[in-house]
């Protein structure tokens, strides 16, 4: 298949030949609009089991896109995702609804996954909707003048990673951490300083850029 088809058009592809094993990817990162980190990342596969894919588990989920254009503007991408479990909506109430969040899209081959993408294209949200356990984004093309740069804030008295992720390390029993280093559910709490992600040597001004 040519790499430069679009998402749209290997939908469609994929509904004449139902015969090839295409899995439509979703990471989905979602930003905490107070610090514009990512918080954590979501991996959905539209399949009816999960998708392990560069060592990511893709969670079975049920999602379509929506495609449209108004004559003379430009053409407009929304998805649709059920949530039944509303694991989704509840992290939209936390972070805003979503909006900024980062959505890639990977059409892999099922009956290869060691082998690179087909198609892979990159959207933000625009805007969200919930209702009766459907989350619906309004995506756009992704606008680098959006992203923080550098990257990474480097926080006197507030961990930067994501709690129990790879960098901050805890694998203990606690359910959730406030990402300070002394606070009541900090990472002195949790034994965890060696891997504080704050910086407690920096200045005053509490913040900078790395």
């Amino acid at each position: 298949m040519p790499k430069n088809l679009s998402v749209a058009d290997i939908i469609e592809k994929n509904k004449l030949y139902s015969n090839t094993p295409f899995v439509i990817l979703l990471d989905v990162e979602i930003i905490d609009p107070a610090t514009g980190l990512v918080n954590q990342t979501i991996h959905l596969a539209r399949n009816n089991e999960d998708v392990v894919y560069n060592s990511n588990t893709y969670v079975k989920s049920s999602f379509e896109f929506k495609f449209g254009a108004e004559a003379g503007e430009t053409p407009n991408v929304s998805i649709s995702i059920t949530d039944y479990q509303n694991s989704i909506q509840g992290l939209l109430q936390e972070y805003g609804g979503g909006l900024g969040s980062h959505i890639t899209v990977f059409v892999v081959n099922a009956g290869n996954l060691t082998q690179a993408p087909d198609n892979i294209e990159y959207f933000d949200v625009i805007t969200a909707t919930t209702s009766n356990y459907v989350v619906e984004w309004s995506l756009g093309a992704e606008n680098i003048l959006t992203h923080q740069f550098p990257k990474r804030k480097q926080f006197k008295d507030r961990c930067s990673w994501r709690y129990a992720g790879a960098e901050c390390g805890y694998a203990g029993p606690l359910p959730s951490c406030d990402l300070s280093l002394d606070g009541p559910n900090g990472c002195q709490y949790h034994n965890n300083t060696p891997n504080f992600g704050g910086f407690p040597g920096i200045n005053a001004s509490n913040v900078r850029y790395a």
